[in-house]
């Protein structure tokens, strides 16, 4: 996955997010920190890529354990959003993230 379509899928979780109703305020701000996070780390890699070295691994295991517990609210507090989070997570995961 390239990054331009890892992009278009944190849109869509966003826009999903949006349009949810009753989304508590804690939750949206977890989930921007983890877009930051993702989007932090992508432009890291690039500029690694540049250089040869590779992300810093303990960025990728704190966004891991974000994204997993997001999943676990999101399953419980709104399940049709997890989809696209658990899809993010595997395209992530192939990524090397």
């Amino acid at each position: 996955m390239n990054r331009q379509e890892l992009s278009a899928l944190l849109e869509r979780l966003h826009a999903e997010l949006s349009a949810a109703p009753q989304v508590d305020a804690s939750l949206k701000q977890a989930l921007q920190a983890l877009d930051q996070d993702i989007h932090r780390l992508l432009a890291e890699g690039s500029e690694a890529s540049t250089a040869t070295a590779a992300p810093a691994t303990g960025e990728q295991a704190d966004i891991n354990e974000l994204a997993r517990t997001l999943e676990a609210r999101l399953e419980t507090e709104h399940p049709y959003l997890v989809g696209t989070l658990r899809e993010l997570m595997d395209r992530l995961g192939k990524m090397g993230i």
